[in-house]
């Protein structure tokens, strides 16, 4: 028969890597290190942002009343939209930002009655400002005026 025997300060120290490894995963999960998916309250996102698209440019401005307005602008056309705004946390994921009577296809010919739908944007942060995804696999964010 062997004598196992384990040297206590063994397993605190290998302890103290699993706690630090479960911090960074908890951290990357939540979005809660720079340059990712992130929380934010209502205050935080509240504000104006603006997308370049190969049709024109959109000017978005969340309101702290979860009212919004949507501007956008191309050589042929002008379209202004207003809306409300709904925030959503899941556990552990990013804040999500839901306009509700968005207009929702910039690239529509007929300016005059617009597609609307309901437009999901996630919540970023990069070097301190927020930003809002439409699509993050296209690489479409509305980036932070103010």
């Amino acid at each position: 028969m062997t004598n196992l025997h384990v040297d206590a300060s063994q397993l605190h120290s290998g302890r103290g890597y699993w706690i630090a490894a479960v911090v960074v995963v908890v951290s990357f999960m939540c979005g809660c290190l720079e340059g990712g998916q992130a929380r934010a309250s209502d205050a935080e996102v509240s504000g104006t942002y603006s997308a370049d698209f190969e049709t024109g440019k959109e000017e978005l401005t969340l309101n702290l009343d979860k009212s919004y307005s949507q501007v956008f602008t191309s050589s042929t056309k002008n379209v202004t939209n207003r809306g409300t705004w709904e925030s959503s946390n899941d556990f552990l994921g990013p804040t999500e930002i839901l306009l509700l009577g968005a207009v929702c296809s910039e690239d529509d010919r007929d300016a005059s009655s617009p597609h609307k739908c309901s437009r999901n944007l996630v919540v970023h942060r990069k070097d301190g400002h927020l930003r809002l995804a439409l699509n993050e696999s296209a690489d479409w964010y509305y980036e932070r005026k103010r």
